[in-house]
């Protein structure tokens, strides 16, 4: 009883967040700019401080920062999990507050460092955010992300159940299957949070070339400490206690920035 108690509260729990339903609704060409952005889960302890940066559409960046900077806040203001507190953060010129929350959201994705599968099989993990898809295009997505050699070697191979959270696979098959599934839905802007923090070296250079192909034509941001990710991004994001450090080409970075500089020879 008390446990139930629990969970129905949880349930009836309301969010303030505004759906926006009927506000903007387009297909998004992956444009993200934070203008003047201040966040925090509380009023008293800010996470974000006068974030501003422009990202252009089909950019890869990659953001770094010690843990504790704001790395994954940053992200959850996109697709507006979280509001900002003052600023603005804008896809395509429009502010996110405006945008019809579930036209903005269907069209963002994000993949994070433990992705959650379901106690089914392993097309329908894939197929979780676009259900009507065809067997084909399951395939299709999973060749893309480097998973479907790994599926063909399971008992059923795409009917295979697999564990709730996919307790029967490895770290780097979970994430390819995750990869995967961001893939079918094919997001405009695609969110990797730290995707590749605990596998070997062999499985993060399966989820590397599956990254790489999960970037093309869209905006990817990647949370990472990787110096293999950080080096192919378009640009990088130095986060120091909230604050943009600096923004640039890794190359630059390197040369003019002293503590992105400890940050990459600590990674090293």
């Amino acid at each position: 009883m008390a446990s139930a108690a629990r969970i129905l509260q949880l349930i009836n729990l309301e969010t303030d967040l505004d759906q926006n339903v009927g506000g903007h609704a387009a297909p998004i060409s992956g444009a993200v700019r934070f203008a003047g952005v201040d966040f925090g889960y509380n009023d008293d302890q800010p996470v974000l401080q006068q974030l501003s940066f422009d990202i252009k559409p089909g950019q890869t960046v990659a953001i770094v920062g010690q843990t504790g900077s704001g790395k994954t806040s940053l992200t959850r203001l996109i697709n507006r999990i979280f509001d900002t507190q003052r600023g603005q953060v804008l896809v395509d010129g429009v502010d996110v507050r405006d945008w019809d929350l579930e036209s903005l959201r269907r069209q963002i994705a994000v993949i994070e460092q433990d992705p959650f599968l379901f106690s089914r099989s392993v097309a329908e993990n894939i197929a979780f955010g676009r259900p009507e898809a065809s067997r084909e295009d399951v395939v299709a997505a999973a060749h893309a992300a480097q998973a479907h050699d790994f599926i063909l070697e399971l008992p059923e191979g795409y009917d295979t159940v697999i564990g709730e959270r996919g307790v029967t696979l490895s770290g780097g098959q979970r994430q390819r299957l995750a990869i995967a599934r961001a893939l079918l839905t094919d997001p405009r802007i695609l969110i990797l949070d730290d995707s590749t923090s605990a596998i070997d070296s062999a499985t993060e250079d399966r989820i590397q070339r599956a990254m790489v192909q999960a970037a093309k034509g869209r905006t990817t941001l990647l949370i990472t400490h990787r110096l293999s990710q950080i080096r192919w991004a378009d640009l990088v994001l130095v986060l120091r206690g909230g604050r943009l450090e600096a923004a640039g080409r890794h190359d630059d970075l390197l040369a003019t920035c002293a503590p992105y500089r400890r940050l990459f020879a600590r990674a090293g």
